[in-house]
Protein backbone atom coordinates (compact mmCIF):
# COMPACT_ATOMS: atom_id res chain seq x y z
CA UNK A 1 0.00 0.00 0.00
CA UNK A 2 1.38 3.29 -0.90
CA UNK A 3 0.34 6.36 0.49
CA UNK A 4 1.27 9.73 -1.71
CA UNK A 5 1.37 13.23 -0.92
CA UNK A 6 3.10 16.65 0.10
CA UNK A 7 5.84 16.61 2.47
CA UNK A 8 3.68 17.74 5.03
CA UNK A 9 1.19 17.61 7.08
CA UNK A 10 -1.73 19.06 5.31
CA UNK A 11 -4.19 16.95 4.15
CA UNK A 12 -2.24 13.86 4.80
CA UNK A 13 -1.85 13.36 8.40
CA UNK A 14 -5.13 11.81 8.89
CA UNK A 15 -4.61 9.56 7.11
CA UNK A 16 -1.14 8.25 8.58
CA UNK A 17 -2.67 8.53 11.64
CA UNK A 18 -5.88 5.89 10.11
CA UNK A 19 -2.94 3.83 8.43
CA UNK A 20 -0.90 3.56 11.92
CA UNK A 21 -3.91 2.79 13.46
CA UNK A 22 -5.01 0.04 11.17
CA UNK A 23 -1.49 -1.21 11.58
CA UNK A 24 -1.11 -1.91 7.60
CA UNK A 25 2.18 -1.84 6.04
CA UNK A 26 2.39 1.57 3.89
CA UNK A 27 5.28 3.20 2.15
CA UNK A 28 4.78 6.67 1.52
CA UNK A 29 6.11 9.09 -1.46
CA UNK A 30 6.35 12.53 -0.65
CA UNK A 31 6.44 15.38 -3.11
CA UNK A 32 8.64 18.48 -2.62
CA UNK A 33 7.62 20.57 -5.94
CA UNK A 34 4.59 20.38 -7.81
CA UNK A 35 7.15 19.69 -10.94
CA UNK A 36 8.11 16.13 -9.13
CA UNK A 37 4.50 15.60 -8.34
CA UNK A 38 3.20 16.30 -12.28
CA UNK A 39 6.44 14.24 -13.26
CA UNK A 40 5.31 11.02 -11.26
CA UNK A 41 1.41 11.42 -11.80
CA UNK A 42 1.79 11.76 -15.82
CA UNK A 43 4.85 9.06 -15.87
CA UNK A 44 4.83 6.23 -13.16
CA UNK A 45 1.77 6.66 -11.53
CA UNK A 46 -0.38 6.97 -14.80
CA UNK A 47 1.18 3.89 -15.98
CA UNK A 48 -0.45 1.95 -12.74
CA UNK A 49 -3.51 3.09 -14.36
CA UNK A 50 -5.21 2.36 -10.74
CA UNK A 51 -5.75 6.10 -9.71
CA UNK A 52 -8.54 7.12 -11.87
CA UNK A 53 -8.38 10.77 -10.37
CA UNK A 54 -4.80 11.46 -10.05
CA UNK A 55 -4.87 13.91 -7.67
CA UNK A 56 -2.75 14.56 -3.94
CA UNK A 57 -3.25 13.11 -1.43
CA UNK A 58 -3.92 8.92 -3.66
CA UNK A 59 -3.84 5.68 -2.38
CA UNK A 60 -2.37 2.71 -4.04
CA UNK A 61 -4.23 -0.28 -2.38
CA UNK A 62 -3.04 -2.82 -4.49
CA UNK A 63 -2.49 -3.85 -8.57
CA UNK A 64 -6.29 -3.47 -9.25
CA UNK A 65 -7.32 -0.17 -6.60
CA UNK A 66 -6.41 3.25 -6.26
CA UNK A 67 -8.59 6.03 -4.14
CA UNK A 68 -7.86 9.92 -4.17
CA UNK A 69 -9.44 12.59 -2.26
CA UNK A 70 -8.30 13.11 0.93
CA UNK A 71 -11.90 12.32 2.98
CA UNK A 72 -12.75 9.63 0.55
CA UNK A 73 -9.46 8.16 1.26
CA UNK A 74 -9.67 8.57 5.53
CA UNK A 75 -13.38 6.87 4.75
CA UNK A 76 -12.02 3.75 2.97
CA UNK A 77 -9.28 3.16 5.60
CA UNK A 78 -11.55 3.18 8.41
CA UNK A 79 -14.57 1.17 6.22
CA UNK A 80 -12.12 -1.68 5.44
CA UNK A 81 -10.14 -1.67 8.73
CA UNK A 82 -13.28 -1.06 11.37
CA UNK A 83 -13.22 1.90 12.26
CA UNK A 84 -15.61 4.14 10.13
CA UNK A 85 -18.56 3.07 12.74
CA UNK A 86 -20.66 0.36 13.71
CA UNK A 87 -24.44 1.30 12.53
CA UNK A 88 -25.84 3.97 10.12
CA UNK A 89 -26.28 6.54 12.97
CA UNK A 90 -22.60 6.41 13.42
CA UNK A 91 -21.35 6.67 10.29
CA UNK A 92 -23.68 9.72 9.79
CA UNK A 93 -22.31 11.35 12.62
CA UNK A 94 -18.68 10.50 11.79
CA UNK A 95 -19.03 11.99 8.10
CA UNK A 96 -20.73 15.27 9.56
CA UNK A 97 -17.90 15.37 11.64
CA UNK A 98 -15.38 14.90 9.50
CA UNK A 99 -17.21 17.63 7.05
CA UNK A 100 -17.06 20.06 10.14
CA UNK A 101 -13.46 19.34 10.93
CA UNK A 102 -12.74 20.42 6.94
CA UNK A 103 -14.16 23.70 7.42
CA UNK A 104 -12.31 24.42 10.17
CA UNK A 105 -8.99 23.29 8.51
CA UNK A 106 -10.50 25.75 5.13
CA UNK A 107 -10.27 28.15 8.08
CA UNK A 108 -6.51 28.14 8.82
CA UNK A 109 -5.90 27.99 4.97
CA UNK A 110 -7.50 31.58 4.44
CA UNK A 111 -5.40 32.70 6.93
CA UNK A 112 -2.29 31.83 5.23
CA UNK A 113 -3.96 33.43 2.13
CA UNK A 114 -4.90 36.55 3.45
CA UNK A 115 -2.69 39.93 2.63
CA UNK A 116 -3.06 40.72 6.04
CA UNK A 117 -2.72 37.37 8.12
CA UNK A 118 -3.07 38.56 11.83
CA UNK A 119 -6.22 40.52 11.01
CA UNK A 120 -7.41 37.67 9.20
CA UNK A 121 -6.25 34.92 11.89
CA UNK A 122 -8.58 37.22 14.34
CA UNK A 123 -11.74 37.20 11.92
CA UNK A 124 -11.42 33.24 11.53
CA UNK A 125 -11.09 32.43 15.02
CA UNK A 126 -13.71 34.67 16.32
CA UNK A 127 -16.12 33.58 13.51
CA UNK A 128 -15.77 30.48 11.73
CA UNK A 129 -13.64 28.82 14.22
CA UNK A 130 -15.11 29.48 17.60
CA UNK A 131 -19.05 28.72 15.82
CA UNK A 132 -17.92 25.31 14.62
CA UNK A 133 -16.13 25.03 18.04
CA UNK A 134 -18.91 25.48 20.33
CA UNK A 135 -21.00 23.18 18.14
CA UNK A 136 -18.71 19.99 18.06
CA UNK A 137 -18.18 20.72 22.01
CA UNK A 138 -21.91 20.88 22.08
CA UNK A 139 -22.36 17.21 19.86
CA UNK A 140 -19.86 15.16 21.63
CA UNK A 141 -21.68 16.12 24.95
CA UNK A 142 -20.35 13.68 27.13
CA UNK A 143 -19.47 10.98 25.11
CA UNK A 144 -16.29 9.23 24.95
CA UNK A 145 -15.91 9.30 21.39
CA UNK A 146 -17.83 11.67 18.93
CA UNK A 147 -19.50 9.61 17.07
CA UNK A 148 -21.21 8.14 19.94
CA UNK A 149 -20.12 4.43 20.10
CA UNK A 150 -17.74 2.40 22.37
CA UNK A 151 -14.94 3.14 19.86
CA UNK A 152 -12.87 5.47 17.98
CA UNK A 153 -13.56 6.26 14.62
CA UNK A 154 -11.78 8.38 11.85
CA UNK A 155 -13.88 11.24 12.94
CA UNK A 156 -11.84 11.08 16.22
CA UNK A 157 -8.44 11.05 14.52
CA UNK A 158 -9.68 14.11 12.18
CA UNK A 159 -10.61 15.83 15.22
CA UNK A 160 -7.40 15.23 16.59
CA UNK A 161 -5.27 16.58 13.79
CA UNK A 162 -7.71 19.57 13.26
CA UNK A 163 -7.86 20.39 16.82
CA UNK A 164 -3.80 21.01 16.75
CA UNK A 165 -4.52 23.00 13.73
CA UNK A 166 -6.90 25.34 16.13
CA UNK A 167 -4.60 25.86 18.40
CA UNK A 168 -1.96 26.78 16.43
CA UNK A 169 -4.19 29.62 15.51
CA UNK A 170 -5.09 30.32 18.88
CA UNK A 171 -3.62 29.14 22.12
CA UNK A 172 -6.85 29.64 24.24
CA UNK A 173 -9.02 27.46 21.90
CA UNK A 174 -7.73 24.83 24.12
CA UNK A 175 -8.93 25.88 27.46
CA UNK A 176 -12.32 27.25 26.15
CA UNK A 177 -13.60 23.60 25.00
CA UNK A 178 -12.70 21.47 27.83
CA UNK A 179 -14.74 18.05 26.12
CA UNK A 180 -12.87 18.88 22.86
CA UNK A 181 -9.37 18.82 25.07
CA UNK A 182 -10.35 16.04 26.50
CA UNK A 183 -11.15 14.03 23.35
CA UNK A 184 -8.12 15.23 22.01
CA UNK A 185 -6.15 13.76 24.49
CA UNK A 186 -7.89 10.48 23.97
CA UNK A 187 -6.77 9.42 20.59
CA UNK A 188 -3.07 10.63 21.54
CA UNK A 189 -2.95 8.17 23.79
CA UNK A 190 -4.31 5.37 21.97
CA UNK A 191 -1.02 3.60 21.06
CA UNK A 192 -0.42 3.74 17.70
CA UNK A 193 -1.16 7.37 17.53
CA UNK A 194 0.98 8.16 20.12
CA UNK A 195 3.41 5.85 19.00
CA UNK A 196 3.19 7.66 15.29
CA UNK A 197 3.74 11.23 16.79
CA UNK A 198 6.71 10.90 18.95
CA UNK A 199 8.55 9.46 15.71
CA UNK A 200 7.63 12.15 13.16
CA UNK A 201 7.54 15.39 15.73
CA UNK A 202 3.88 16.13 14.28
CA UNK A 203 5.62 16.64 10.80
CA UNK A 204 5.56 19.81 10.81
CA UNK A 205 4.82 22.58 9.00
CA UNK A 206 1.01 21.90 8.60
CA UNK A 207 0.47 23.46 5.01
CA UNK A 208 3.32 24.70 2.39
CA UNK A 209 4.48 27.77 2.00
CA UNK A 210 3.71 30.57 1.78
CA UNK A 211 0.43 29.34 3.30
CA UNK A 212 2.22 29.04 6.69
CA UNK A 213 1.61 32.01 8.91
CA UNK A 214 2.08 30.14 12.20
CA UNK A 215 4.63 27.35 11.79
CA UNK A 216 5.30 25.52 14.98
CA UNK A 217 8.87 25.39 16.46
Amino acid sequence: MELGYWNLRGLGNPLRLALEVAGVDYTERRFESMEEWHTFRDGALAKTGVVPFPSLPYMIVDENTGVSQSRVILRFIAERHGFAGDDEVERTAAAMVQEEASDLIMAYVKVGQAEDMEAARKEQVEGTVRTHMERLEAFLADKEWIAGGSSYTYADLAMYETLEWMWHLDAELEADYPKLRALHKRVGELPAVAAYVKRTDGDKPYIAKPFTPYKLG
